[in-house]
């Protein structure tokens, strides 16, 4: 009897949670996996079984098709990476070596071809990674199926410092590894995959390598390279380098370089100088590329560069300016896109006028970067002195009753109108496909209009102003050496040239035939110039001509390839959590997108290889409609966890971009910005039809997308405008966990993808359409599950939560010294459970539980115990005691709590059934 009450209870509360929705998933996978036989690995080597003994077993049911008999080849089991190459191939690498974006980009030596080119970040999954390259240099040759004899030469640059002199002492670096100090301090530093010992090398200084990543790519012979960045190669570096054999900078170029101090030869100082801005020409030729030193200022270090980030927010330079205001708004130097992105909104006010960003006159930086007396370069840090934005504690900032910190820069335009999001929240509620029950919980408050705080008000002031700024002085300084060239085509590169909207107006107001960037203009960016010099720059020690210089830009999408097999062990992993239906047309698979883009669906992209650069372009994306103006906020808030000002931008189809947007007397048939590299303004007449990615001021951070360079990306969009006459998605990187770069590994993409609590509907990964599984609540039961059997019925007994692995508990306590009553104990739990498939441990992945009680429902989920063992674990009285009235309306309380708690931790991926 009791056991009926208690299963009542359950059922009743089921009711009451999902107010009567009937969550048991209908919906059936077409490909089922089993958990059985994981040891199997990839292998060469495969041996046949005689056909005496039978078939071979797979190792999933996915490799079961290959198994007709003993004789079928498995091509799992002997897969060779999709990259490789020739095992007499020998490379030219370049590395990013020990500074933040360490990179890696590798070349064939004897034909120019690019092989591979990767971010560390991508790997570590730390946003800027910096360090060693012993991980990239192991996946690099684990794609290209080579070993570390195949690496031919190596050309390396790190802005902070030598790298060649130190590396020769291995003693000294194996005391440093030692002592966990310096560079030592990370795994790999002493390793042969990071010192590369039987390669040739040398080293570059750091703006010729970022001229090299550009010029040579370029679709031109000939033009103008602009290097704009934070802080270069030093000039002691430089200076003394032109004695070392094994180092190249521009002062090996050429004597004859403009340099800003014009005495810097002269000057004694107590701190460094550092390159700030340079200028180029270049030529390709038969036999290779000449480079041509025109210009270069010098900033000088204002303080010790063994300071915090070597004293770079003290400088002087257009990129140590903007990154200034970062530090002083997001308390993150490397946070300047969220500068350029906050700059429009000066332009806006709210409530009638009530509120508006302040206006700053006098500028940050102005003059000529050129000049050395009248008319030169200064700059005004008083804007971004005192007390930094981002740790004012303003009272408004607090709710009067809760206490409760609001986030300081989320906000919205004066049209937000949030009727349309409740409509759009409706719909998701609606639709049990669309939302975790986490997610569709949140009060109905959070969607109200959010107006700006004063300090978010004071943000948008500072940001305009530099940005306003930047592109004056930028303006003024490119156009001059236009001039002083006479070049008709110009390149960019540096850290500056990830700001899109100065590019935009450089390619736009200049009178340039051609602009070009490549997808990596910041120092990730640095390897593909080390290694383009490597080819084209003159090695001493080769025996062999160059290779033919390259006509054309590289492909963006030069990092690993995952197999199916990699997809499909993925898959398996996270099979509890995941629903997967296999549509291998790709053209009914492109029909299936569109199709949920169009009802409002949000949709995870994953397709081929990675891009290389910090821009998502179709490979690793995060894809929705353009029309619908709440998916700003739906995606800002509920997808990518950040700051709501922030705006989205639209991939488009090459050929309808000059329709849509204003890209001024462009050629190349529409492809101005395929790299997403420009921002241009929306047609006044287009801006209505598409408000998801028409930012504040009417501009638009546009990727310009052709058959030719992704013909599934093309097809995709293709489709979408043949179905909605909108020629464009909104496209934005794949990664929904703050603090991580883009996805790298099919791993990656289903946990950033389960992270999103549902916010994102579908993951397509190859020929996989992947959803969220739904909390099965009557298999959790046993309710609905029942069949026949010739004359009986059998009913199927409860589901037992099973943990994902094991788990780590870490609780702590509170307790106010005048409080001593146990009531008054705030207890805080959190867990770690390193085999669950949303964990990190590059992060610790630490989970906050809601209380005690989830807790130690999570510690009795150990696959033998139904949720009803549960429920008794709880309200188990001895056999001598009554059931009371109050005991059963307790007890529906009680069976609420927990059958809400363990739906939370099969969200989340700590249990499932």
């Amino acid at each position: 009897m009791i056991q009926e009450k208690l299963q009542y209870l359950v059922s009743l509360a089921v009711i009451i949670i999902f107010n009567q929705k009937n969550y048991v998933n209908g919906w059936t996978s077409l490909v089922t996996f089993s958990q059985r036989h994981h040891h199997l690995k990839p292998s060469n080597k495969v041996s046949h079984q005689s056909r005496e003994a039978g078939p071979l077993y797979s190792s999933t049911p996915f490799e079961a098709d290959y198994y007709g008999d003993a004789y079928t080849k498995n091509p799992y089991l002997e897969e060779v990476s999709p990259l490789a190459v020739s095992a007499d191939t020998k490379l030219i690498i370049g590395l990013n070596k020990y500074s933040h974006d360490t990179s890696i980009c590798a070349a064939d030596a004897s034909t120019g071809i690019v092989l591979f080119a990767l971010s560390k970040e991508r790997l570590t999954r730390k946003k800027h990674d910096a360090g060693n390259v012993a991980v990239l240099v192991e996946k690099c040759l684990e794609c290209l199926d080579l070993d570390l004899d195949a690496i031919q030469h190596v050309v390396v640059n790190n802005h902070h410092n030598r790298i060649l002199p130190i590396e020769t002492n291995r003693q000294h670096m194996e005391w440093e590894e030692g002592l966990l100090i310096n560079n030592g301090a990370e795994a790999g530093y002493n390793d042969d995959l990071n010192l590369l010992p039987d390669a040739s090398k040398q080293e570059i200084s750091h703006h010729l390598a970022h001229a090299y990543s550009t010029a040579t790519q370029s679709p031109f012979d000939k033009g103008m390279i602009c290097i704009l960045d934070g802080m270069g190669e030093t000039y002691r570096a430089m200076k003394f380098g032109k004695k070392d054999a094994n180092y190249t900078s521009d002062f090996d170029l050429s004597d004859n370089i403009q340099l800003i101090p014009s005495d810097l030869h002269e000057r004694e100082t107590l701190y460094d100088w550092r390159e700030a801005e340079s200028v180029y020409t270049f030529e390709k030729t038969d036999n290779g590329i000449k480079f041509v030193p025109v210009f270069k200022r010098f900033q000088q270090e204002n303080s010790p560069p063994t300071l915090y980030n070597h004293g770079f927010e003290n400088m002087d330079s257009l990129g140590a300016l903007y990154s200034r205001v970062s530090s002083h708004i997001f308390g993150d130097w490397n946070a300047c896109g969220k500068v350029m992105g906050l700059a429009p909104w000066s332009g806006h006010s709210w409530n009638n006028g009530e509120k508006v960003p302040p206006v700053y006159d006098k500028p940050i930086c102005s003059g000529s970067l050129y000049k050395e007396e009248d008319g030169a370069f200064t700059f005004d840090r008083t804007l971004m002195e005192g007390i930094p934005l981002v740790a004012r504690n303003d009272a408004e900032l607090f709710d009067p009753e809760t206490m409760v910190k609001r986030r300081r820069y989320d906000f919205d335009d004066d049209k937000y109108q949030p009727e349309e999001r409740k409509k759009q929240r409706k719909r998701d509620e609606d639709n049990e496909d669309v939302l975790t029950v986490s997610t569709l919980t949140k009060p109905l408050s959070t969607l109200e209009k959010q107006l700006p705080a004063q300090v978010a008000l004071d943000a948008i002031g500072v940001a305009s102003r530099m940005q306003q700024d930047l592109e004056e002085v930028v303006i003024d300084f490119v156009s001059h050496f236009q001039k002083e060239t006479s070049e008709t085509n110009l390149c960019l590169a540096g850290g500056v040239g990830l700001n899109s909207v100065i590019n935009g107006r450089l390619a736009r107001e200049l009178g340039f035939e051609e602009t070009y960037l490549a997808p990596y203009p910041g120092d990730d960016g640095i390897s593909v110039g080390c290694c383009a010099f490597g080819l084209y720059g003159g090695d001493p020690k080769q025996q062999t001509p160059p290779p033919p210089i390259w006509k054309k830009p590289l492909s963006p999408y030069l990092g690993p390839a995952p197999t199916d097999f990699d997809i499909k062990m993925a898959l398996q992993a996270a099979e509890p959590w995941i629903e997967i239906e296999t549509i291998q047309n790709e053209e009914l698979r492109i029909d299936r997108i569109v199709t949920e883009l169009d009802k409002g669906a949000v949709i995870a992209l994953y397709q081929g290889r990675s891009e290389m650069g910090p821009r998502a372009l179709g490979h690793r994306s995060i894809l929705a409609d353009p029309r619908q103006k709440p998916m700003v906020r739906f995606i800002n808030e509920m997808v990518k966890k950040r700051e709501s000002f922030r705006p989205f931008a639209p991939s488009v189809l090459a050929e309808e971009a000059d329709a849509w947007f204003d890209l001024g007397d462009t050629s190349n048939n529409g492809n101005v910005s395929p790299y997403m590299s420009m921002t241009a303004l929306v047609n006044e007449d287009k801006r209505d039809l598409i408000p998801a990615v028409t930012h504040v001021d009417g501009s638009s951070r546009l990727q310009t997308v052709t058959a030719q360079q992704d013909p599934f990306y093309y097809a995709l969009i293709s489709a979408f405008h043949r179905r909605t006459d909108i020629p464009m998605v909104l496209n934005t990187s794949f990664n929904t966990i703050p603090g991580e770069p883009i996805v790298e590994s099919p791993v990656d993409a289903i946990r950033s993808f389960l992270n999103s609590l549902g916010s994102i509907k579908y993951l397509v990964m190859g020929n996989y359409i992947i959803r969220r599984k739904r909390p099965n609540i009557g298999a959790l039961l046993g309710e609905g599950s029942a069949y026949q059997t010739g004359d009986k019925i059998v009913t199927q007994k409860p589901l037992c939560p099973k943990r994902a692995g094991p788990i780590e508990f870490e609780a702590k306590f509170s307790l106010n010294k005048s409080k001593t009553a146990e009531e008054e104990v705030d207890t805080f739990t959190r867990v770690r459970m390193p085999e669950r498939i949303m964990h990190h441990e590059e992060k610790n992945n630490w989970f906050n539980l809601v209380d005690e009680l989830e807790g130690e429902i999570l510690s009795i989920c150990d696959g033998t115990n139904t949720v009803n063992d549960v429920m008794a674990y709880f309200t188990m009285k001895n056999k001598e005691e009554e059931y009371t009235d109050e005991d059963i309306a307790d007890s529906r309380q009680l069976v609420e709590q927990i059958t809400s708690r363990v739906i939370r931790l099969f969200e989340h991926t700590f249990v499932s059934w």
